[in-house]
Order: C-alpha cells, then structure tokens, then sequence
C-alpha cells in the first residue's frame, strides 16, 4: 500500500495541485494530510478534488473543520479501517488521556495501525526555530507505548523528515516555508520511503543560466567586432 503523507499546505493552491497530480502519478493508495489549511474554504474545494481514500486531521489554525465523503474522512478524534489498517486520528490539541487512547487500539496490531495527528510527539522531529522541543509528550509516551507502523504528523515546518523511534516510522510531514515543499510516499508493509517536492519553487540550474550569459557575450562579441 502507497501512502502519501503532508502537512501544513497553508492555502498555497499550487502546492495542493502538484498533491493531487502526484496522487495520480504515483498510483498512491491512502493520501494522509495532518492539518493546517488556513482557510476551510480553500480545504473544502481541495478535498472535493480527492478521488483516493483520504485521512485528515484539523490543525490549529483549522477551526471548525469537518468533512465526510466516500474517499475522505476529516475527524478530529476517529478511528477508520482500511485494507486491514487502521488510522487513529487526533486533531489540533485535543487532550485525551494515553490509558484511555491505549484501550481504545489494545485489539489492533501495532504494525497494522497508523496514528496521525497536528502536533509532533515530544523529542521527535520537533525542533521549532529556537531549537526548542515543540511537541506533545503524551503523543511520544502513546507512540513508546504501542509502537505503532507509523506516526504521521507536520506543525513544526523547521523539523520536516523522517526517523525511525523502536519500530515506529515517525513521518513530519510538513510543507510549508522551512519544510520546503518536502512529501513523503510510504510504500507499506515494508515502509520504503520516497521523498517527493510539492514545493512551486522553481529553479533554474547554474549552468544554464551560465549558457545564457555565455551566448549573450558571444553575441556582444560580434556586435563590437
């Protein structure tokens, strides 16, 4: 199964288009996307566009968000079953209790049940631009806990990338300004994992604005000349 994995697209349209051509190109098979869109109308339109069985979680700036479709789930708190996994979502800062959270997946493998959330778990991938830890340590403590396949997240953009904490892959998967464009296809069971530029960043090589200056001198030569 072909999971991509973003965060934090902060209503940047073509950011939210190269997501939904990479869903095609890629043949991806479960999109998950942790929050931040900044303007629900902007995440309205954008998961009407959807056609891959989709898992999302609000942000902190995604107040009131909500949405339910045959492919697309948008939950603050919900537990979904796809193709024999499962996907725990947990939205902005909603507060819950580990012993509690713990019951709630203590039937479901740990290799089968992917947890997704805003915020990053304490210590992972959490280093904002002070270089302080930003993140929430019952989500680590859940995490260390029961080991699940994967811990998607985004928030803190400066800590976009990728570990592996035990058995758990923890993704921060967010897009936008130092997290600089960066998705991530998860190719599960074997968790493989492909990094994919969503950025509308464009740059030109060196050398070919180096042949540019290069023809433009030559073509001053033979004017002078």
């Amino acid at each position: 199964m072909k999971i991509l994995c973003t965060s934090d697209i902060h209503r940047n349209p073509v950011v939210a288009e190269n997501i939904l051509k990479t869903l095609d190109d890629e043949n991806i098979d479960v999109f998950i996307n942790a929050g931040d869109f900044l303007d629900n109308n902007f995440a309205y339109d954008f998961f009407r566009k959807l056609k891959v069985r989709s898992f999302i979680v609000p942000g902190n700036w995604d107040s009131g968000l909500s949405f339910e479709s045959k492919t697309v789930s948008v939950d603050s708190f919900g537990l979904f079953e796809h193709k024999g996994y499962s996907f725990l979502c947990i939205g902005g800062g909603l507060p819950f209790e580990v012993k509690e959270l713990l019951k709630v997946v203590s039937d479901i493998d740990s290799e089968k049940l992917i947890f997704i959330t805003h915020y990053p778990p304490y210590g992972i991938l959490d280093n904002a631009w002070s270089n302080v830890h930003a993140g929430y340590a019952g989500y680590r403590d859940f995490i260390l806990k029961k080991n699940p396949c994967m811990h998607v997240f985004g928030h803190i953009h400066e800590s976009n990338g990728f570990a592996k904490v035990g058995s758990t892959l923890a993704v921060n998967s967010a897009l936008a300004d130092y997290g600089d464009g960066r998705g991530y296809i998860v190719d599960l069971p074997g968790k493989k994992i492909k990094v994919v530029s969503l950025n509308e960043k464009k740059r030109n090589p060196p050398f070919k604005l180096q042949s540019t200056i290069s023809r433009l001198a030559g073509k001053r030569k033979q004017d002078i000349s």
